[in-house]
């Protein structure tokens, strides 16, 4: 750099790669990928951030003292409850309640499975019980649903589980007992009883992770949360310690599953919602780059080493699930709605044992050992191999870290594959491709028709470090015209780039049960506990507090329906007229979601839940120009032959450096172009135009002009 700058940094952990994206405060955008360390994460993040020193032309000492602000996304809860690799873990539970994880509200055969799975049952399985049942243990005591205690908590009581929990040899406990969030006294003597006596453990309330009705998601959200609460608070602490050490005097915050950023202390206590915040981030950081860019909604589609995440975006604002499913357990935690598969660059290729047809995924190589093709000792063939010996990806040019790619080495491996199943060598490879983006075709539609949208007049957009190379062919089936790669030299670490883009967020939700006509001193009373708890947190950990932004919103739903729908409210007063104005908003929204007819309003309106999301101001979008690489523009582009799987043949592909695209420049398909970390494939029949903000716009029609 030649003159003193600030920067937001942003670093996603990745199950391969961990990026790590810096925004100066005159928009410039420098991009690092460094290989993920599984044995200690927050290696990687660091060694992330160290890639950004060249491009920023700045020391260590110097970019840590110039970071305002550093925002991080992490797998390192989700990969704990995946590997089931958590803490030892305790559950109090209401006495006659303590089977609640193990009978999972008799959906345990379905919730999650596939397809396969659901339709032969003898096919189908119950995941194993998140805690098992020596470790629950069941504790006298009752409030019933009105939050009145019926049975009381004693100090006996609470002493005879204690010492349990203490010969026990626990590292964390999950407490959840019945209709806690409406009355949590015993939960909170619970905890205070624990605090007391071992104050060494992480403990965990459902009142305060999942404060809704329905036993099953509250304690499995609970129980998760206590789970991963200790390695978090661990893992969390390094990187917060690291950075100090560094020379960086700020907060680093951390990704949260509901679209925004919380401090460390937050992340702590609640690190449940931390485990998707890498793919929420990319969906965010879509929305708000894609109001720039006039495209409001989007089907956003996040290919990495691992997973493909699918998104949908309607009228620029993400869409929110109040459940999730991990782990084939059913999850009540708030997120921005992200559908995810084992479908990426490192999954791997296998040969079915009872048909001996061809597979690919779930499982994945992830980032040590890797495919074939990284020279770390794999041998698994995966879809990055196949990339390869298509002649997608480049040989010669490194990937993050300075990692070469063996293409001898993945020749031979895919060749090998291919005599088992009586294929050539490029015909196993096209094979594989055509398999894992068909998948990700099949995730992308789920994730839009069955839930009502039209994927044809979406625009979809692909990043991720596989996404470049596989979007020309899972887009094409879906009927969309025009694929984005946004800001194409920062699509392979976008999720890193919505990091940066986010802004602190926390919502606090209550539960109520008012049919219409609702009584709106019940309806105060909450709203104002909401808006006090709210109030406090701004003022605990915002800069600014009196700038701070606060949206509302009702749960309703009409009477005897199961799920409710989220009705965003005009502001948190209640005055005469809220109720009317509540239910016509509703039903506008109702309608808008499931079709002009669907309402019934003849059965009644029921409120279930008040919720208010406070957050800081949204800052004017600093992504505003592209720092590109030092390459010139050539007259020729370099050639070399890829195995199109269209015209079933190796052809003299042209190789287009993307840092030396200009804005308003065609390339025609069949063509490959280059970034720094990632390829974008012009298929055949497709045109790709450089946008001038630096995205690539690829037209699955052909056409010259979008």
């Amino acid at each position: 750099m030649t003159e003193p700058d600030s920067f937001v940094v942003g670093v996603d952990i990745g199950g391969t790669f961990t990026d790590a994206v810096a925004i100066s405060a005159n928009g410039h955008i420098f991009t690092g990928k460094s290989s993920t360390t599984p044995r200690d994460l927050s290696v990687g993040f660091f060694a992330a951030i160290r890639e950004l020193l060249v491009p920023l032309e700045l020391t260590e000492d110097q970019l840590y003292a110039r970071m305002t602000r550093v925002a991080h996304g992490t797998t390192a809860g989700i990969n704990a409850l995946v590997t089931r690799t958590g803490a030892r873990t305790a559950l109090i539970a209401t006495s006659g309640h303590g089977d609640a994880l193990r009978i999972m509200r008799g959906s345990g055969r379905t919730l999650g499975a596939s397809i396969e799975e659901m339709l032969d049952f003898a096919m189908s399985t119950k995941p194993d019980p998140l805690i098992a049942s020596a470790d629950v243990f069941e504790i006298a005591e009752r409030v019933d649903s009105g939050g009145d205690v019926v049975v009381e908590l004693t100090d006996g009581a609470i002493d005879a589980v204690v010492d349990r929990v203490e010969s026990g040899g626990y590292q964390a406990v999950a407490i959840s007992l019945l209709w806690s969030f409406l009355n949590p006294t015993h939960e909170q003597r619970f905890a205070q009883a624990l605090a007391a006596r071992l104050p060494h453990l992480f403990v965990s309330s459902s009142h305060d992770v999942a404060p809704r009705v329905g036993e099953y998601g509250r304690a499995v959200a609970c129980a998760m949360n206590a789970m991963i609460g200790p390695l978090m608070t661990g893992y969390i602490d390094r990187i917060v310690a690291g950075a100090r050490e560094r020379g960086y005097t700020g907060e680093v915050l951390f990704g949260h599953v509901e679209g925004g950023l919380v401090p460390a202390a937050e992340a702590r206590r609640f690190p449940l919602g931390t485990v998707q915040s890498g793919p929420v981030a990319g969906v965010v950081g879509s929305a708000l780059y894609g109001r720039t860019r006039g495209e409001p909604d989007i089907v956003v589609t996040d290919m990495g080493g691992t997973t493909l995440d699918v998104s949908v975006i309607v009228g620029g604002e993400p869409s929110y699930d109040e459940e999730t499913v991990i782990e084939r357990q059913l999850v009540y935690l708030r997120k921005v709605e992200v559908e995810s598969i084992g479908a990426g660059g490192g999954s791997i290729a296998w040969v079915d044992p009872d048909s001996g047809g061809l597979r690919v995924g779930p499982h994945s190589a992830g980032a040590d050992p890797g495919p074939v093709c990284y020279g770390r000792g794999g041998t698994a063939v995966t879809v990055t191999d196949a990339d390869l010996v298509l002649g997608i990806l480049n040989p010669d040019r490194p990937l993050a870290g300075g990692l070469r790619l063996d293409y001898d080495a993945a020749v031979q491996a895919v060749g090998a594959l291919g005599n088992r199943l009586g294929l050539g060598l490029y015909a196993c490879a096209a094979g594989i491709v055509e398999i894992i983006d068909t998948k990700m075709e099949d995730l992308v539609r789920r994730a839009t028709v069955q839930r009502g949208h039209d994927a044809r007049g979406f625009t979809l957009w692909a990043f991720g470090g596989a996404g470049g190379a596989h979007a020309g062919l899972y887009g094409r089936g879906l009927g969309v015209d025009r694929i984005v790669y946004p800001l194409a030299d920062t699509a392979s670490v976008w999720s890193a780039f919505g990091c940066a883009l986010l802004e602190q967020r926390r919502t606090f939700t209550l539960p109520l049960f008012l049919r219409e006509p609702f009584d709106l001193a019940a309806v105060r009373a909450v709203a104002a506990t909401l808006a006090a708890n709210a109030r406090a947190y701004a003022a605990a950990n915002f800069e600014h507090p009196d700038t701070a932004v606060y949206d509302y919103h009702a749960d309703m739903k009409y009477s005897l329906q199961v799920y409710e729908v989220e009705t965003r409210l005009e502001s948190g007063t209640i005055g005469s007229t809220w109720g009317h104005e509540a239910i016509n908003r509703f039903e506008a929204v109702y309608s808008e979601l499931y079709g002009e007819g669907t309402s019934y309003r003849a059965a009644g309106i029921v409120l279930t839940a008040l919720r208010v999301t406070v957050s800081e101001p949204r800052s004017a979008l600093r992504a505003r120009t592209l720092t590109r690489g030092v390459a010139e523009p050539t007259e020729e582009p370099s050639r070399r032959l890829v195995y199109w799987r269209e015209v079933g043949d190796r052809l003299a592909t042209p190789i287009f450096d993307g840092s030396a695209l200009t804005p308003g420049m065609h390339v025609s398909g069949p063509a490959v172009i280059e970034f720094a970390n990632t390829v974008i494939a012009v298929r055949p029949q497709q045109r790709a135009l450089m946008d001038a903000d630096g995205s690539l716009t690829v037209d699955l029609t052909g056409a010259v002009d979008r």
